[in-house]
């Protein structure tokens, strides 16, 4: 009997802590905090890209843009004069096999995408961030056609998941 109060009461305990710990004001979920350096607005220009994959530069910004207009649609700046700019580079695109079903003949591929992006105000680098990945697995398909798409289905996932991690890194306040 003795036990059970003490578990119960410690089992308080690191409850209170946690939720005065979650309260506080320096907890906050990703994505949720300022911009760097006091920055309100953001123009987001096209990415350059680096990689062998043609179009996928509009693909990785215009979910950068989406990120923004889902999240705070009013830091979305429509043009380069009224805020900071926010440009970014594909710098590879790579494809592998990660599994066979023969020596020669694969089922399954990864495509890994690795961006960099800097938000620059007044000809001032701000911040910055290079080496963002993110990875996806595609079929392999008998029909070149349809393991190509395959592949744009799954660039356009990981553009996705890039934004949301460009967009979270650059909003985080820790």
């Amino acid at each position: 009997m003795i036990g059970r109060t003490i578990q119960l009461r410690l089992l308080g305990a690191v409850v209170s802590v946690a939720a005065l710990f979650m309260s506080s004001c320096l907890y906050q979920f990703s994505g949720e905090g300022p911009l760097p350096a006091g920055t309100t607005r953001v123009y987001v220009d096209i990415f350059e890209n680096r990689s062998g994959e043609t179009g996928v530069e509009s693909i990785f910004t215009d979910d950068l843009i989406k990120e923004f207009v889902l999240k705070r649609k009013s830091a979305l700046s429509p043009s380069a004069e009224s805020g900071a700019v926010l440009t970014g580079s594909i710098d590879y695109i790579r494809d592998l096999t990660i599994a066979h079903k023969t020596q020669r003949t694969s089922t399954q591929r990864r495509v890994i995408a690795s961006v960099s992006v800097k938000l620059v105000d007044g000809g001032k680098v701000i911040w910055a961030a290079n080496g963002i990945t993110a990875n996806e697995a595609y079929a392999v398909a008998e029909d070149k056609l349809a393991t190509e798409q395959n592949k744009r289905d799954a660039i356009k996932v990981l553009s996705k998941r890039l934004a949301e991690k460009i967009f979270n890194r650059l909003t985080d306040n820790f």
